[in-house]
């Protein structure tokens, strides 16, 4: 059986359970949440800076009136700002690996995520996916897409969406969708295992979301053997 008709299969037969969010997450009062988020956990820091630069080609707002020099240190840091951006654009555009891992009363908490932006297409391409699950022998796990052309719910919402790996044929699957920030929609979808998650993992793989006939996410990574191999040694 194909990766993705293997994952389709294994997301079709879990449960549909009455909580608001998938098996093992929480829900954080505006979308969900894996347990044990440490916030100084590196992993999430690099997250919210790679969600930060997705957004970060949005029209600047004008300063006030300041003094002469007010308005030199501000244009010093502007530019400051500007050239950190510009290398984080430059990086981002290639795709980024970062795997991390955090301990919890239930055991090894492992990550795996990926990072690309793309700009001018309309926030559908590139984004972040991430795999993440707990050590063995607990089984929960899921495999998470962040995008700006995901939809934004205010509140969690099960929806049916596309799914397409590579060249392999289309599956139509059920996944949480909730809004991760004013500007970037998440996806989950949820899976019995970092085993079950990593197989069929290539070193480059590409993804393809799609809802009511529209592209909402596409996103490839590269490189990506030694981070998949990093994950699957921590997830023993």
């Amino acid at each position: 059986m194909k990766p993705l008709a293997l994952l389709a299969l294994i997301f079709a037969s879990l449960p549909i359970t009455a909580l608001a969010c998938p098996t093992g997450m929480v829900f954080n009062g505006n979308g969900c949440s894996p347990p044990y988020e440490y916030t100084g956990w590196d992993m999430l820091r690099d997250q919210r800076a790679a969600i930060d630069a997705i957004g970060s080609d949005r029209v600047r707002e004008n300063y006030p009136t300041y003094t002469p020099e007010q308005l030199a240190e501000w244009e010093r840091l502007e530019k400051e700002e500007r050239e950190e951006e510009e290398k984080e654009r430059e990086q981002l555009a290639k795709g980024l690996w970062h795997v991390d891992s955090t301990s919890t009363p239930e055991g090894g908490l492992c990550a795996a995520t990926f990072a690309k932006y793309t700009s001018g297409k309309n926030g559908v391409e590139g984004g972040l996916v991430t795999i993440m699950g707990f050590q063995q022998p607990k089984e929960e796990a899921w495999l998470i897409f962040q995008g700006a052309g995901l939809p934004k719910p205010r509140k969690v919402k099960k929806i049916k969406i596309d799914l397409q790996q590579d060249d392999e044929p289309v599956q139509t699957v059920e996944v949480f969708n909730y809004r991760k920030t004013r500007d970037i929609g998440e996806v989950t979808f949820a899976v019995p295992g970092l085993k079950a998650a990593l197989e069929g993992m290539r070193d480059t793989q590409r993804f393809k979301l799609t809802l009511d006939g529209k592209a909402v996410m596409i996103i490839q990574w590269t490189n990506g053997a030694k981070s998949i191999g990093e994950l699957r040694a921590c997830g023993k």
